[in-house]
């Protein structure tokens, strides 16, 4: 911590002296380059390396120590660094013009951009420095999690209520600029209101009555909360080689140089699409070639690569292996526009507001305008509008079994059966069935996962707060660098890891704070085995 904020601190405050007043801060300049900093940490080299692969939405890259659920210290090392970075210019503008009235509601919209932060950060460690990070002290003490998810929601809550709407803003907003770039107040507020109704539901199964007592709050207005997709929160990447998207460089500029590590579509999201024939499909992915995948495959013309493209032992498949052999150019692929130069990020939309509205009502956490069934048909409809799905397509889609509201999926649409819902060993299914404990639920969460497409850390936190979706472990995973499983031979598989550890410069850095950081872990230890505080158990799986 003392590396980082020390560095840090000193170049930034050098690089926004105004020649003509010295002392003066710039925070439209710092401001940005968090945001910048923002994609560059979570959007950037985490998300193709690890928070993809989590979250199972596509494959390519799959091979490396990390993608087989184990750790690699100084890629560790370098998420938590760009973590703090990105708050760093942010902490820097309330330091410094938090008591100066004539930069309230920019420092108010720092501080909401730095909680978001401190969200995503929180669900990937736990337990993280944040009462007294950034402060330039040799030793920073870590916060409990319910420490953080208060201060997150109770922060948010102040931000919200004290924009000032005739006050004054950034002149070129980043995140959410009026037509003439200036920032846009309200829909600073209700992105705030929208991000506490996230970490409340995030947290309902650890700490329901808080939980309740919040999204109860924010359910008596929803007009502060996003109303439709004109809030959704997105972040832009820029269009000079400094500040384009990183997967533009990855993929386009240097595309026969990473031809082996494509972006492939996942199983796992097509298995969740494909079947149900969603139409936002054509909009994400691109039709594999008919000449690599199986005769007669069920969810033709995509094809989607496994997280290992491997038969368990005693396990045999009638035709053989379909993926034996195959590389990431076989399959179907992620559309363009996610590497297209200037990609706008989604950081939240109106589509998980409604969808996050539906799981709260249908668990009795809150009473809104509408029932569960309302928020959750609202949300489906958002998504499809969000990629420019036509109304008719989204009626077509809200009628099939298992996505229309309270309905199971039809195992004997076609010949196939219920293999059609399976992934290609048969070990996991899309399918709502009767067997499941509540099939209401798991259908909000089926949506939420749909909805939240390209947006893997939230993806990975969501399945790891709810455990209802079945997702193929890894029937590869490493054995050693603090894997989270051994890969033993009575244990040769592994499920998606529950957090990662604490990085080596915290070991050199931060040691004595760290330890009692790792105690407000529960005892369970610095592993990426360990359940963080809102998660539940792991969904195991039947078959193995």
């Amino acid at each position: 911590m003392l590396t980082v904020t020390t560095g840090c601190t000193d170049g930034f405050e050098a690089a926004n002296r105004n020649p003509n007043q010295t002392d003066q801060v710039n925070p439209e300049y710092l401001f940005n380059t968090s945001v910048y900093n923002t994609l560059n940490v979570y959007c950037g080299s985490m998300k193709k390396v690890l928070l993809a692969n989590y979250a199972q939405y596509y494959a390519g890259a799959v091979g490396g120590q990390i993608q087989r659920y184990a750790n690699q210290g100084s890629t560790n090392d370098s998420y938590w660094r760009g973590a703090y970075e990105a708050m760093l210019p942010l902490q820097f503008v309330e330091n410094k013009l938090g008591v100066n009235g004539e930069y309230h509601n920019r420092v108010l919209i720092s501080r909401i951009w730095k909680y978001y932060l401190y969200s995503q950060a929180a669900s990937i460690w736990g337990p993280i420095p944040m009462s007294e990070a950034l402060s330039g002290n040799a030793h920073v003490p870590y916060d409990s999690e319910k420490d953080i998810y208060y201060a997150l929601l109770d922060g948010l809550k102040e931000c919200a209520e004290s924009i000032d709407p005739k006050g004054d803003v950034f002149i070129k907003d980043p995140v959410y600029p009026e037509g003439n770039g200036f920032s846009d107040l309200d829909k600073w507020v209700r992105f705030a209101n929208s991000l506490r109704l996230r970490l409340a539901v995030r947290i309902c199964n650890a700490d329901p009555v808080k939980a309740k007592e919040v999204i109860t709050e924010l359910l008596r207005d929803e007009s502060l909360l996003m109303t439709s997709n004109d809030d959704n929160c997105m972040a832009k990447w820029g269009n000079n080689v400094g500040t384009r998207n990183y997967f533009y460089d990855y993929l386009v500029v240097n595309r026969e140089a990473n031809s082996d590590k494509l972006h492939s579509v996942g199983e796992a999201i097509l298995m969740y699409t494909a079947p149900y024939h969603d139409p936002r499909a054509k909009v994400w992915f691109t039709e594999a070639d008919v000449r690599t995948m199986p005769d007669d495959f069920q969810w033709a013309p995509y094809w989607g690569q496994p997280k290992v493209a491997y038969l368990p032992e005693g396990v045999t498949l009638e035709g053989g292996n379909p993926h034996s052999g195959k590389t990431a150019v076989d399959y179907s692929q992620l559309n363009d526009r996610f590497i297209a130069e200037s990609y706008a990020e989604v950081i939240m939309s109106y589509a998980e507001v409604c969808l996050l509205k539906a799981e709260a009502v249908y668990k009795n956490l809150g009473n809104g305008s509408k029932t569960a069934s309302e928020y959750y048909g609202q949300g489906i409809r958002a998504s499809m509008s969000q990629y420019g799905v036509s109304t008719a397509e989204a009626d077509a889609y809200m009628q099939v079994p298992g996505i229309r509201w309270n309905t199971l999926t039809d195992l004997n649409a076609n010949s196939y059966g219920e293999d059609y819902y399976k992934d290609f060993i048969g070990i996991v299914s899309s399918a709502i069935t009767a067997e499941e404990p509540d099939p209401v639920y798991r259908q909000i969460i089926m949506q939420q996962y749909v909805a939240l497409f390209y947006q893997p850390l939230d993806a990975w936190t969501l399945h790891r707060r709810s455990q209802v979706l079945e997702f193929t472990p890894h029937l590869q995973p490493e054995t050693g660098y603090g894997a989270i499983n051994a890969g033993t031979a009575d244990n040769p598989y592994a499920y998606v890891p529950a957090r990662l550890v604490y990085p080596d410069s915290e070991r050199i850095n931060n040691l004595d704070e760290m330890n009692k950081g790792i105690n407000l872990l529960g005892g369970n230890g610095d592993t990426m085995g360990t359940l963080l505080w809102w998660a539940v158990p792991y969904k195991l799986n039947p078959y193995l």
